[in-house]
């Protein structure tokens, strides 16, 4: 790979630096926080001259949404690599607890992937975001080949069913908590939550 020049040094820094104003932007005061001209205020440069670096506001919000998946499934999948020698069991919890823990350590990051908190907003069809996301549950989709004992995924087969059930049930969960939904508990939360996704897989494991 080349040497990065200098002036690919300033478009990166510059590029970060503005996507890291509309991400704090964002989560201060939502979508309509989010402007060309609050933006271009703190980067210290003309609004018109931001079209030189994003087409769009909505091209600066998929930045933003890549972002956000690729740093969790960087967790996902490295506690999928660190697990890979447990079982397919405690493989899988591992793998949970990590997306719990990115989760609740980035809850504006969580809710601006996985709620409507960019009303308006719509992701170039078959665009970058679909892999990003698939990317996230991989990992997960791993696991229920080796809990399952199945090469594959097809559609409408219990390993799909599974793969829905654990996401969407350990999904569930982290969502009511990185929003606080569960404060009222008082209770242990991760181990709560460890309680759930275990027990949803070995009821697979016996029933597969």
């Amino acid at each position: 790979m080349p040497a990065e020049t200098r002036r690919d040094r300033q478009r990166r820094e510059l590029v970060e630096e503005i996507k890291s104003i509309a991400r704090r932007q964002l989560e201060e005061g939502g979508r309509a926080a989010v402007s060309w001209r609050g933006i271009a205020r703190e980067v210290g440069m003309n609004p018109a001259s931001l079209y030189t670096y994003f087409a769009s506001l909505d091209e600066l919000f998929t930045a933003l949404l890549l972002d956000s998946y690729g740093s969790l499934a960087e967790a996902t999948e490295a506690a999928s690599v660190q697990g890979s020698r447990r079982t397919a069991v405690n493989r899988a919890v591992g793998v949970a607890h990590a997306y719990r823990t990115w989760a609740l350590e980035h809850r504006a990051q969580y809710n601006l992937v996985f709620t409507d908190v960019l009303p308006g907003y719509e992701a170039p069809v078959g665009g970058p975001t679909i892999e990003a996301q698939q990317r996230v549950f991989w990992p997960f989709i791993e696991i229920i080949f080796d809990v399952e004992g199945s090469p594959a995924l097809p559609i409408g087969s219990k390993e799909e069913r599974a793969f829905t059930e654990l996401f969407g049930l350990l999904h569930g969960v982290v969502t009511l908590e990185v929003n606080h939904h569960l404060d009222w508990t008082n209770s242990d939360n991760e181990a709560n939550f460890e309680f759930i996704v275990r027990s949803a897989i070995e009821r697979h494991r016996e029933s597969s």
